[in-house]
């Protein structure tokens, strides 16, 4: 009896899966995909992957979108989309509720529906020093051109990725340290070292990071002169007229 019901459940499930397909795909290419996919497939492996399809959100049918694009009549568009999803229940867009513009009180909604997207996000990790240095051991040997550390050293560099991941975990203070004193900056690093000699430790708010102190920002501005562009990142510098040039 058991048998009987787990094999009528598969075939609900089954052709759930095959209907969703021929919708969105009229030549049956994936549908006929998953036929044969889930033919190979024993009952607990069948239970199995639709568990993993509930409870994790990283593990989703596919779907080969290219099959019907051969086909303009049969041409995936933003009407059929909502029409499909329509048919199968499928919310496409929600309200967005912002508790964080207004943490003391009733929190704030969007007057309109938004998309559901799905966003994969990087998940960061620790790495640990048995596994790679990622400290700075000499810092005497420096790039002239974009004042970084070489040779072995250089794996102490802030990668793209870590800045990201500090800046939208509002790390302000860690950013101006390893992208200033620790980084490019000759002025506030002088200031850095001196005050650990002084006082045994150092506060970033005791340090005068400026922009136009920083090496790599001074040299790409020296590059785009060269080229004819007439660009200033740092502030406090003196701008050049490139018309004094001429003459």
């Amino acid at each position: 009896m058991a048998t009987k019901n787990i094999t009528a459940i598969r075939k609900k499930y089954e052709e759930q899966v095959y209907e969703l397909m021929d919708d969105l795909d009229p030549t049956g290419f994936n549908a006929e995909t998953y036929r044969e996919a889930f033919s190979r497939m024993s009952d607990r492996e069948f239970i199995d992957t639709m568990k993993r399809m509930i409870t994790q959100d990283d593990f989703n049918l596919s779907f080969d979108a290219n099959q019907s694009e051969k086909d303009p009549k049969k041409t995936m568009s933003l009407e059929k989309i909502e029409a499909i999803a329509k048919k199968h229940n499928i919310r496409l867009t929600e309200f967005i509720f912002m508790p964080f513009r207004n943490p003391n009180g009733k929190p704030l909604c969007t007057l309109s529906r938004s998309p559901i997207i799905y966003c994969p996000i990087r998940r960061f990790f620790q790495q640990m020093l048995v596994h790679k240095n990622s400290l700075s051991n000499d810092n005497s040997n420096i790039n002239p051109i974009t004042g970084q550390v070489v040779n072995d050293d250089k794996t102490a560099s802030t990668t793209n990725v870590q800045t990201y991941a500090l800046a939208v975990t509002n790390q302000k203070n860690a950013l101006k340290e390893f992208l200033g004193p620790r980084a490019d900056d000759p002025v506030s690093k002088q200031q850095m070292l001196t005050l650990i000699e002084q006082n045994g430790e150092v506060n970033i708010k005791d340090l005068n990071i400026e922009t136009h102190n920083k090496q790599s920002i001074n040299t790409t501005e020296v590059f785009c002169k060269a080229a004819g562009v007439d660009v200033v990142f740092a502030g406090n510098d003196t701008e050049i007229d490139l018309g004094e040039l001429d003459d």
